[in-house]
């Protein structure tokens, strides 16, 4: 045993020591950091050692959360918890452990805990926290660190760390545009450790699967998902601040929902440009909840509302369809049977570069666009326009926009009102009421 009085080193690297890359993550001061990073940079080695440093200062619990529990043992326990409870015996530090919680705990109580985001219930409402990384953060809801993880945080200022190789603009990539964050990029380069002999290998696999895996997976660059529906979209020129328009004509388009959240976008037509000024969704929400947020929104009455024709059919709560329950609060929904969703998709990538969408009220709607996918096939045995695009949380705001270009500039637009009314409507292009 060491004797009493004396400080024994615990080096939270073991059996390493930080490469330089990490060190500039490591000693740099700010609260909120993001590291965006290739594969095989040591990212998990730098959060835990960095968890378990803080775990012993501050006495309290240091979450590793990644987007499963399974996930999050398979990637930790074995190895990184392993590595700290060997240093530990080295140096004759009693360290308890409990494989069934998944942690382990530090003399003066500080624990390094490890846990899954699919079970947010569990995290909720907690305040002893002393620090927490978040990795794998492209994989997470992006409502999770607003409103259960930040909150845990209030009570002693705990630092976080969100951490992972980028998948498209999803989290990581909102986060290292926040100014709240600090933001880390490295590549697998950036490793001094991993044999170039390897490296090369792995590079040169995900070469031969497309130019874009390997920029996201070993440059850790912001690319377009692979199998992505409308890559013609750029974020670049297509994304601004796009303030509502009084003098413009307003189009609202919806995707209904039943298990599914109900999506709804706000549009401006104006000359050669769509403008996109609001995007809603919400789950388990009535029609009348829709109908008021509409209404509180400081914008003209609708000239135009389309939707899935889909909302005809009748639900089993109300016993009405969607859109006969819109057209008691006085929207009326245009909308026209599609042959198939591929020719859909087809008619909608005529409009897509049309769009101007506006970065804060529309926000969520440029996640949506830029990662609705087609399945993971091989390109070989593809032809990715004759595909169905994957039905997720991206593709319920992609299904409203595509109803709005079907019923607008498709070739078969049926202007007969729904919700009951029997006679017809004419429009013109830009969607206003002729007749």
């Amino acid at each position: 045993m060491p004797p009493r009085n004396t400080r024994v080193e615990f080096n939270v690297f073991a059996p390493s020591r930080p490469h330089a890359k990490q060190s500039i993550i490591w000693q740099d001061p700010a609260r909120f950091k993001v590291i965006r990073a290739g594969r095989k940079f040591r990212k998990t080695s730098l959060c835990i050692s960095w968890l378990a440093k803080k775990a012993m200062v501050t006495g309290l619990v240091c979450p590793y959360i990644a987007p499963t529990r399974v996930q999050a043992k398979n990637i930790v326990w074995k190895d990184h918890i392993g590595r700290l409870l060997t240093e530990a015996r080295k140096k004759h530090i009693k360290v308890n452990q409990n494989a069934t919680e998944l942690f382990v705990e530090f003399p003066g109580g500080g624990r390094v805990q490890l846990f899954g985001i699919d079970n947010q219930v569990g995290l909720r409402g907690i305040s002893n926290w002393g620090a927490v990384v978040m990795d794998e953060y492209d994989d997470w809801a992006e409502d999770i660190w607003a409103y259960i993880i930040r909150p845990n945080l209030m009570t002693h200022r705990a630092p976080a760390i969100a951490s992972g190789t980028p998948k498209g603009k999803k989290g990581i990539y909102r986060l290292a545009h926040n100014p709240r964050w600090k933001s880390f990029h490295f590549t697998s380069y950036d490793n001094p450790d991993l044999s170039r002999e390897e490296l090369d290998d792995m590079v040169a696999e995900y070469r031969e699967m497309g130019e874009d895996v390997f920029r996201q997976e070993i440059m850790a660059e912001f690319v377009k998902p692979e199998g992505v529906v409308y890559k013609e979209f750029d974020d670049i020129t297509q994304v601004r601040d796009v303030p509502y328009d009084p003098a413009l004509p307003v189009h609202w388009t919806w995707d209904f929902g039943v298990n599914d959240p109900t999506a709804i976008i706000a549009m401006q037509p104006f000359g050669s440009e769509l403008r996109v000024i609001d995007y809603y969704e919400a789950s388990q929400a009535d029609i009348s909840h829709f109908v008021q947020y509409i209404r509180s929104r400081p914008y003209r009455e609708a000239s135009l509302h389309t939707g899935d024709i889909a909302g005809r059919a009748k639900t089993l709560t109300t016993g009405t369809s969607p859109i006969t329950e819109l057209a008691k609060h006085g929207i009326f929904i245009r909308t026209s049977s599609i042959p198939d969703i591929p020719t859909q998709v087809r008619v909608t990538h005529i409009s897509v570069p049309k769009l101007i969408i506006d970065r804060e009220n529309a926000g969520r709607f440029i996640d949506c666009i830029e990662n609705y996918k087609y399945p993971k096939k091989s390109v070989l045995l593809i032809n990715q326009s004759n595909e169905v695009p994957i039905h997720d949380e991206w593709s319920h705001g992609m299904r409203a926009f595509e109803y709005y270009c079907w019923n607008t500039y498709g070739k078969t637009v049926d202007p007969t009102s729904a919700g009951g009314a029997s006679r017809k409507r004419v429009y013109d292009s830009t969607g206003r009421l002729l007749t």
